[in-house]
């Protein structure tokens, strides 16, 4: 993911930790192929990969997705200046962040956590807490907004630009940054409205210093994808928006964290 202004810095483990193998559901870390038999070897035969050219083809897919994640910023970089240059947004305003597109709940809590005093117990009143994983609801933006957001996303699937995947595990969605959204949007949502709330929710997880992001959307369908399958978010903070028109279910599960 990167910024015009500078760099996103990504952590050497991308390249090897949480690599998914759909057909398995299984997440793997990948050094080399012994490492992989040694420590996936039972977990795979498990899930019916027990021949050697099974085992071969898990190989082959985990190193592809390895190069396929080196490359990911040149492949980006490519995709957004062919975005950049051809696309026309159905409605551009939505493009530069306005505190009119957040939810006046949301202003209010943002005013509470920078204001003189703050503290974590005065956060909690506005919020709703989940047992124990330190896990909140709040609202973040109107519902005037949202309808335009996704109007604009359909707009853009509908077009003939190229699109990246948001991840390994979904195929349908929209990277933001490509998109055109980080500088105008994704940053100034980040700095000024985000890390006053994950300072006091989150200090011991450096939740007063958020530095990069990656903003995507994915989409869900019963011809696409139909879930997502259970993962660790590369990100010490995750903020998840619910978008849609009609639809039923869309739960979220946390299960338990891994330091």
């Amino acid at each position: 993911n990167m910024s015009a202004a500078r760099p996103f810095l990504s952590c050497a483990c991308f390249f090897t930790d949480n690599i998914f193998l759909g057909r398995y559901g299984l997440h793997v870390r990948y050094r080399d192929e012994p490492q992989l038999r040694h420590d996936y070897g039972r977990a795979l035969r498990d899930r019916g990969c027990r021949s050697e050219e099974e085992f071969g083809a898990v190989v082959r897919e985990v190193e592809a997705e390895v190069q396929r994640r080196r490359e990911l910023i040149q492949h980006s970089r490519a995709r957004r200046a062919i975005i950049s240059k051809c696309y026309q947004p159905k409605h551009p305003q939505i493009y530069v962040l306005q505190d009119s597109f957040l939810a006046p709940d949301f202003l209010e809590i943002v005013r509470y956590c920078t204001s003189p005093g703050a503290h974590l117990h005065g956060l909690l009143s506005y919020l709703e807490s989940f047992s124990d994983k330190r896990i909140y609801r709040l609202p973040v933006f109107t519902e005037e907004f949202c309808r335009t957001f996704v109007e604009e996303l359909e707009h853009f699937e509908q077009s003939e630009m190229p699109k990246g995947r948001p991840n390994s595990m979904n195929n349908y969605g929209v990277l933001l940054n490509e998109l055109g959204m980080d500088e105008t949007f994704i940053t100034p949502l980040r700095e000024k409205f985000l890390q006053p709330i994950t300072a006091l929710l989150y200090p011991d997880l450096g939740g007063s210093c958020l530095d990069s992001h990656k903003a995507f959307v994915v989409k869900y369908s019963l011809q696409e994808d139909l879930d997502l399958s259970s993962h660790y978010d590369n990100a010490e903070v995750t903020l998840n928006v619910s978008l849609g028109k009609d639809f039923t279910e869309g739960n979220l599960y946390f299960g338990d964290f891994r330091q």
